[in-house]
């Protein structure tokens, strides 16, 4: 599902901009702030639609400003997801996600495109894998970021279809459910230039 979280790429090809000449020959970092990240999502099902979050586990990027290669991985807890529905939550966990035997959601950037302005909002794709029940599934991720010196906020909302990549159904005989998932992410973290070797 989620995290995906995705957003941290983004941002550091726009700190770089903002840095100067000096900084497009360094490789730039980002962390993740899981405190200050917020994932939800939403399941559309027969007379009402379902409602959960999930928590980020931990979030860190590395940029090649010059070429948009990106490397390292955001990873989010799947043993969190929670729609406040006990009965509804324990089948999601054990049938759905499986989270006993694949904790984590993985998401595995590998290459950012467009443009990001040095301060202010700027809106790209971040292109790589998210791997769920330990398979990779590729996956495009639309973000809006805002940066503000070495801090920024994000945004990103898009659709997993979770049963296409061989997850369970989760529809019964009177129950019919949705066959992707929509989710909404808003992020925080800090960039930084790694200094040149």
């Amino acid at each position: 599902m989620t995290r995906t979280p995705m957003i941290c790429a983004a941002l550091l090809a726009a700190a770089s901009a903002a840095h100067g000449p000096t900084a497009t020959a360094a490789e730039w970092r980002v962390e993740l702030d899981p405190a200050a990240t917020s994932i939800r999502f939403t399941l559309g099902a027969t007379l009402h639609t379902v409602e959960g979050r999930i928590s980020l586990s931990s979030g860190s990027l590395s940029l090649d400003p010059e070429t948009g290669a990106v490397a390292g991985e955001i990873v989010v807890d799947a043993t969190s997801a929670d729609t406040g529905n006990s009965s509804r939550d324990e089948d999601m966990h054990a049938k759905v996600l499986q989270s006993s035997a694949h904790p984590n959601i993985v998401l595995r950037p590998e290459r950012l495109e467009g443009e990001v302005a040095a301060q202010g909002t700027s809106a790209v794709q971040l292109e790589g894998f998210m791997q769920i029940l330990g398979q990779p599934h590729e996956i495009s991720l639309p973000i809006e970021i805002t940066i503000d010196g070495d801090a920024f906020s994000a945004t990103a909302e898009f659709t997993v279809p979770y049963v296409k990549w061989g997850l369970e159904d989760p529809s019964k005989l009177f129950l019919r459910v949705a066959k992707v998932v929509h989710l909404t992410v808003a992020a925080e973290g800090s960039v930084a230039v790694a200094d040149p070797d």
